[in-house]
């Protein structure tokens, strides 16, 4: 039989003699038997599971000792027991292996899952099926288990109880439960993690509502935020200035968002327009919008003059021309470089932001900044001393290629032809004969220019007139034409002209070359 302590019993007493008053100790002496019965077997002690105190639970082997359990149904007969009787509390489909090991199990033979052989006493009861392996400490050890209570006499070493002075068994200490210490164990585990459910939940509802473990927020935000994306800035850098302007409600939440896209690799350092309280996905969206960071770009276009360049500043912020024009006549002052004729040439193309609060002076000293960086990555001043021509002329030359093509791949060929008329010793050039320099002393880039400008020997820009370079750069080249100008293309190349209709420019050595483009350029309504 299993051992237990039976500090709780029933209150019916199993033989039915009397009932007891409540939860009964070890109390009485020790030692007394009941009487053998004409076969010489002791009569059942049928003493209740002490794992279910209350619930009138008895034992369905020994049914017929108390009218309460019907044979009808010799596993749980009594109503009140139902719920456990009839649902242990772990369904085999949980557990691996629902049946007891029959390891060392004395007098029985299993019949199936947990089913007790016929010839014992009483009815059959099924096991309820925790398995030991997986509840080694709930278990019922093999060592307290015996078959036939029946033949439990202590004079054969088996019988661990004792009797008190009314004959009822005193059995000894129970090592360990049955279903309700396991139910209460799943119990705690599944509040435990129901618990963490909440809390979880909680976390975000904190965050939404302002709390100061808030996450993430939702929605697009409101108000206005204006962030600062610092050039190299790493997506947790990015966090914390969103996090910092309110806009995102954490760090983290951006950080995931961001490693959730691939897109976030595409965010621009520069100024953004963003609002506060928006959700990490909202924010990130918005960074990739070209309209965020729209307020606060400015663009400078390759072959933009500087004149050009002012009057969009002139738009954007509002300064004065008069203004502008007075800080573009001291270059010094936006650190050009010392070889700089004059500014022009010197504002790199790029986007530019914006900064609030940035001065004229700050912004066109950025300009010219991002123009001393790339030229010293293609290491300008010397490749241009190597090829016997300083860095301006070079700049120069750049310069008038970003106006003569707008193809990058012809620009080292246009480069060449420019080489070839400088370097002319024919007497045919003596002059570049370049209409984007005369175009741009006179400040008109569309439509023919009249016989009076082309002639006029007082622009030193009118390189028809005039031989040589012009006096300095004609626009502001991108990088491309700097490295046309520094690489230029093997050739004998005099002439070239670009297509008015494919845009597509034709080079030419000889004169009678020349003839056929030019009669081709009219033929596609070239006006020059």
């Amino acid at each position: 039989m299993t051992g237990g302590n039976l500090d709780e019993m029933l209150d019916e007493d199993p033989y039915g003699r009397r009932r007891r008053s409540g939860t009964a100790g070890r109390s009485g002496r020790a030692g007394r038997r009941p009487e053998r019965d004409p076969e010489g077997a002791y009569p059942d002690p049928a003493y209740p599971d002490a794992g279910f105190p209350d619930a009138g639970y008895a034992d369905g082997r020994y049914a017929d000792a108390d009218g309460r359990y019907a044979d009808a149904d010799g596993r749980y007969a009594d109503a009140d027991f139902d719920d456990y009787a009839a649902d242990p509390g772990y369904r085999d489909a949980d557990y691996d292996d629902p049946d007891y090991p029959d390891v060392d199990r004395r007098g029985s033979d299993r019949r199936g899952p947990g089913r007790r052989e016929a010839g014992r006493r009483g009815t059959d009861y099924r096991d309820t099926g925790y398995a030991e392996d997986d509840y080694p400490d709930l278990a019922h050890p093999d060592s307290a288990y015996d078959d036939d209570p029946a033949d439990d006499d202590p004079a054969d070493g088996e019988w661990r109880g004792s009797w008190n002075d009314d004959g009822e068994e005193v059995d000894a200490p129970r090592r360990g439960g049955r279903a309700l210490p396991k139910l209460v164990a799943v119990l705690v585990v599944v509040a435990a993690l129901l618990g963490l459910g909440i809390y979880g939940v909680g976390k975000v509802v904190g965050r939404v509502s302002g709390g100061s473990s808030a996450a993430d927020y939702i929605g697009s935000g409101d108000g206005i935020a204006v962030v600062q994306v610092p050039d190299g800035a790493s997506a947790r850098e990015i966090a914390q200035e969103l996090h910092e302007a309110n806009v995102t409600a954490s760090v983290s939440s951006f950080v995931k968002a961001a490693a959730a896209n691939p897109k976030s690799l595409g965010i621009q350092p520069g100024t953004y327009r963003l609002r506060n309280r928006m959700s990490a996905d909202a924010a990130l969206a918005a960074l990739l919008d070209p309209a965020s960071s729209a307020p606060f770009r400015f663009v400078i276009k390759e072959g933009m003059s500087v004149q050009q360049v002012l009057a969009g500043l002139h738009d954007r912020l509002g300064t004065p021309m008069e203004e502008l024009e007075a800080i573009a006549r001291n270059p010094a002052q936006l650190g050009v470089p010392s070889y700089a004729p004059t500014l022009e040439g010197y504002f790199f193309p790029s986007t530019y932001d914006l900064v609030p609060g940035a001065t004229p002076v700050q912004l066109m000293t950025s300009f010219v900044t991002r123009f001393k960086q790339e030229t010293a990555s293609l290491d300008l001043e010397h490749r241009a001393a190597a090829q016997g021509m300083t860095p301006a002329k070079i700049v120069t030359i750049a310069s008038i290629i970003e106006k003569e093509v707008a193809n990058a791949d012809e620009g080292p060929k246009v480069a060449r032809v420019i080489y070839n008329r400088l370097n002319d010793t024919t007497g045919g050039f003596r002059r570049l004969d370049m209409d984007s320099t005369t175009r741009y002393a006179q400040s008109e880039y569309t439509g023919p220019l009249s016989r009076a400008q082309l002639e006029n020997t007082s622009n030193p820009y009118n390189t028809r007139a005039v031989a040589g370079l012009p006096p300095g750069a004609i626009s502001n080249p991108g990088l491309w034409a700097l490295k046309s100008a520094l690489e230029p293309a093997a050739g004998t190349w005099l002439y070239f002209v670009s297509m008015p209709r494919t845009k597509v420019t034709q080079f030419a050595t000889t004169t009678d070359e020349w003839d056929t483009l030019r009669a081709q350029y009219h033929a596609e309504g070239g006006k020059e």
